[in-house]
């Protein structure tokens, strides 16, 4: 009998939480204004990588055969994670943040497939957009720096899941991109970027490895076993292209050049929002090399367990 009134007395508090979250969204204005940009976000998530997935098999489709309904709708569940998640995170003095008993990490636990990315997702937009609104905190501004942080042990980190988490990235630049045209700051002039952080192997530490790697790839070399790369989307998460190592990235060392390396949509005409012709400058929101991550901290970063180790070693 114990065990259940425990788990009634859980569900009761779990309740509350939500009933919380609703209030929230009732009474502040920025938390609704972020939660109505989660909401637009998630949708073109979820469409727009249906879609890309669909030109990357190479099949003749639109996107409006994917801007439906059923593609853009939550599960019961992801909601109420999302909603229990708000107050704790919209409120910086809440007793759900810090260090009390009362802190709290919430587990989500559903079978692959169920998903649960999307939920964590779409929490991370709101957060995202609520960074942005919340201005300046304590000192600190809410355009720059890393404001969402996914830790992975690195064999479950698969590209698909930088994917989905790139095109989130996308679907917020694009929302950025368009108020911005509209005289509408609200989400600030510093883009939206998603950032890898991984082993060497994996990824490239230095722009000018970066420059190394894209000069092989042009020469159609094998790029040197045990350096990483910094192509790591072979097709646009956005419009489904394919990007070719050796045309569609760029990488220029600093102080000469930007100190970037960008990856461009590869779409041939030029009507996705990051091909050169519409992003020159900036191409994806993604920055995969570790230096270039140090220098423009990524809103949101996907990092592995080994990176987060070799931190208190490395100055």
């Amino acid at each position: 009998g114990d065990a259940g009134l425990v788990a009634i007395d859980n569900c009761r508090f779990t309740l509350k939480r939500i009933e919380e979250g609703l209030e929230l969204l009732a009474k502040d204005t920025k938390a609704f204004e972020s939660f109505q940009f989660m909401n637009r976000a998630m949708w073109l998530q979820r469409t727009k990588s249906i879609f890309a997935e669909n030109v990357r098999r190479g099949a003749e489709v639109h996107y409006d055969e994917f801007d439906t309904p059923a593609n853009r709708s939550w599960r019961p569940f992801q909601i109420a994670f999302i909603l229990l998640n708000l107050p704790g995170v919209t409120k910086l003095d809440h007793s759900e943040r810090g260090v009390g008993p009362e802190a709290l990490a919430d587990l989500l636990f559903f079978p692959t497939g169920g998903g649960k990315t999307e939920a964590y997702l779409g929490l991370s937009a709101y957060t995202m957009a609520l960074r942005r609104l919340q201005g300046v905190v304590a000192g600190r501004v809410g355009d720059e720096g890393v404001a969402v942080l996914m830790r992975y042990t690195l064999r479950l980190l698969t590209i698909q899941q930088f994917q989905r988490a790139t095109a989130l990235i996308c679907a917020c630049e694009s929302i950025r991109r368009k108020a911005l045209e509209h005289g509408d700051k609200r989400w600030g002039n510093t883009p939206f970027r998603i950032g890898l952080w991984v082993g060497r192997k994996t990824t490239p530490n230095r722009t000018e490895d970066a420059v190394e790697a894209i000069k092989q790839a042009r020469g159609n070399q094998f790029v040197g076993g045990g350096v990483g790369t910094p192509y790591q989307l072979t097709a646009c998460p956005w419009c489904g292209s394919a990007i070719e190592a050796g045309k569609h990235l760029e990488a220029q060392t600093y102080p000469q050049g930007s100190g970037r390396t960008l990856t461009y949509c590869g779409d041939k005409f030029g009507q996705c929002l990051f091909s050169k012709r519409q992003a020159d400058g900036e191409g994806l929101p993604v920055v995969v090399v570790d230096e270039e991550i140090y220098r423009r901290l990524p809103t949101l970063l996907i990092a592995t367990v080994d990176k987060f180790a070799q931190m208190p070693w490395k100055g």
